[in-house]
């Protein structure tokens, strides 16, 4: 399917792009001007791999061209993701996925910006920051629909030699590489001459173009032509060992105990990948009965709102011996895990529903999926699925075989343990002792120094202070911003939260938001301005010049900070700041000037497993 991206009129305008909430340069069109007939004159069709720094670089060329030549030229995308590159062919199925809500060139843009940034967890939240509706964006990243036109496209790179990337073809005359602008704009003109001769534009035209410079493309690209299979992408599996703890006390687990391979699953009851991977968990049972088992860790994600009850419900129909049956209806009736739905399902097992509810509302259950979070934050399961076999991390609903490959190594690894001496039951204790783990604060510390423009929620002097970087219109920044204030009150004077802005430049009302709650804080009512305006995020345009009526400020005072502009500088200060200490985009948080990188999303829990080691002087 083609993905054409209109070039612009002349006059274009750079816009700098920020994600959660990461920085993206795309090109905005300007107003487009209704034209009697079409006037392209010469389309490029340009075969790119996200994940690919030439591609990239290729970007500002393209960009320059759609400014020189307006109307006159057509960019059309098509995806080759390489098999070296693990999350090219991922990123692309983004891409798609973002088209079908309309916003591809604005995904496809963002991706390029952010080309160290395109993990699953990366990708949703690229998602999120452009205004996707996420649960929409997995189901449809899940879908063969969406796989199966990323995988034409690469099967059509492969047949017109196009087996490298960057690759373009400018009315079918092929340019390989990121080559400088004057080698593209030479074949341009070259086509452009031919349009103003032969005095055609227009689709026949290009049609027409095609068929002349490159007959087997125009047949893939226009004459129905179907492509012959290639062989498929194989990821790169990361050979990392990671220390994945197991309890046989605690989690639950298929398999014997002295199996050779373990294979830790950290998933989400309500991720359709998770879904996905099931039949293939469960055919890897199959094929190596006695030699693997099975472990299930939970890692409900935040933006699933029922994810979370539906681990609570598996684990309180463990503690009753019947997890795994739970865990596969939760699976088979994904669309439907409320209260009533988990209810009925703990009722059709046979479990004591007394018990089931008790369990439900115990402690101990959020705390045991709290540290399956934490767990997964140690060992860099930041998305669901994460696999670890032996250790070693698969991310993502991969193929049968992407999974049999490395079983098969762990195995014979596993062999030679056991000829040295390590006993069987012992095989994946020993394979994970030197495993990695790693700290969710970042070992460099920032001192961020306060203004009296700084609003501080808690006491100045607490002992632990927690800066955040935030927007107005960054729908994280709003999840984000209760569980704070709870923490805030948890700790009763230990610990306080610093404000700094970052309003992102994509956010139109992201600035006019921050002036807004920095003219309320001069009448000390931030932190209400802050809640209202996150309360009306989908409204700021009207929230904004109303916040008085609503927070009860000097409308006059209000009126006078705004039009005065009077606080750009303290939001330009923190913007610096946040350039210094890498901010790339919201919400971002430090703790004691730490960079706090959660993998389970803001609930309290999260906190607190990074600030009661602190305030007991440990390392978390």
């Amino acid at each position: 399917m083609l993905t054409s991206r209109p070039a612009s009129s002349p006059a274009m305008s750079v816009s700098l792009f920020v994600s959660a909430c990461v920085l993206s340069l795309a090109f905005i069109d300007a107003p487009a001007r209704a034209l009697p007939f079409d006037s392209t004159a010469v389309e490029i069709v340009q075969f790119t791999d996200y994940q690919c720094p030439f591609c990239g670089r290729a970007e500002a060329t393209i960009a320059d061209l759609r400014r020189d030549y307006g109307s006159a030229l057509r960019v059309t995308v098509k995806h080759q993701p390489l098999s070296f590159h693990q999350n090219a062919k991922a990123a692309a199925e983004a891409a798609e996925a973002a088209r079908n809500q309309g916003r591809f060139e604005a995904m496809h843009d963002r991706l390029f910006a952010n080309q160290k940034a395109l993990t699953q967890a990366d990708l949703l939240q690229h998602a999120a920051a452009i205004g996707l509706d996420v649960l929409r964006f997995e189901r449809d990243m899940a879908s063969p629909e969406i796989q199966d036109r990323v995988e034409r496209d690469r099967q059509i790179a492969q047949a017109v030699g196009a087996t490298g990337t960057p690759a373009f073809f400018i009315n079918g005359r092929n340019l390989r590489g990121a080559q400088p602008v004057e080698e593209f704009k030479k074949i341009i003109d070259e086509e452009i001459g031919e349009a103003t001769r032969a005095n055609r534009r227009g689709d026949g035209w290009l049609s027409d173009r095609l068929s002349a410079n490159n007959a087997d493309l125009w047949g893939y690209l226009r004459g129905g032509q179907v492509p012959q299979k290639v062989a498929p992408v194989t990821p790169v599996v990361d050979k990392t060992i990671y220390k994945v703890t197991v309890d046989p006390n605690v989690d639950p687990i298929d398999g014997p105990p002295d199996a050779l391979v373990t294979l830790v699953v950290f998933s989400d009851y309500q991720c359709p990948f998770c879904a996905k991977l099931e039949p293939v968990l469960d055919e890897l049972m199959t094929r190596y009965a006695g030699k693997i088992r099975r472990v299930m860790k939970h890692n409900p994600l935040p933006f699933h709102s029922d994810a979370l009850p539906a681990a609570a419900a598996a684990i309180c129909a463990q503690a009753q011996g019947r997890f795994w049956q739970m865990h596969y209806s939760l699976f088979a009736g994904q669309q439907l895990l409320d209260a009533p739905a988990l209810k009925n399902r703990a009722s059709v097992l046979g479990l004591n529903l007394a018990k089931f509810d008790r369990c439900l509302a115990a402690p101990t259950t959020d705390a045991r999926i709290a540290a399956d979070g934490r767990l997964a934050g140690r060992v860099t399961a930041r998305g669901t699925p994460n696999t670890f076999i032996n250790g070693r991390k698969i991310t993502g609903a991969k193929a049968l075989e992407d999974f049999a490959s490395v079983i098969d190594e762990a195995i014979r690894d596993a062999q030679g343990r056991i000829a040295g001496g390590v006993a069987p039951k012992d095989v994946y204790n020993d394979s994970i002792k030197d495993g990695r783990t790693f700290s969710p604060l970042d070992e460099q510390v920032f001192k961020f120094i306060d203004s009296s423009a700084t609003p501080i929620l808690g006491n100045p002097k607490a002992k632990i202070r927690i800066t955040l970087f935030s927007d107005l219109q960054c729908p994280f920044c709003s999840r984000v911003d209760q569980p704070l204030r709870d923490v805030v009150a948890l700790y009763k004077g230990k610990v306080a939260v610093a404000w700094r802005h970052f309003p992102l430049s994509f956010h139109q009302q992201a600035m006019p938001a921050a002036k807004a709650v920095s003219c309320a804080h001069e009448q000390k009512k931030f932190w209400e301005a802050a809640k209202d305006l996150f309360d009306n995020q989908k409204d700021l345009e009207n929230a904004i010049p109303t916040l008085p009526d609503r927070i009860g400020l000097d409308f006059a005072k209000y009126g006078s900070c705004m039009n005065r502009d009077a606080q750009l500088a303290h939001i330009e200060a923190d913007m610096a700041d946040a350039r210094d200490a890498g901010v790339r985009g919201t919400p971002t948080l430090f703790i004691q000037g730490r960079k706090f990188n959660s993998t389970s999303g803001y609930a309290v829990d999260a906190f607190k497993a990074i600030i009661d080691p602190l305030l007991a002087g440990k390392e978390p």
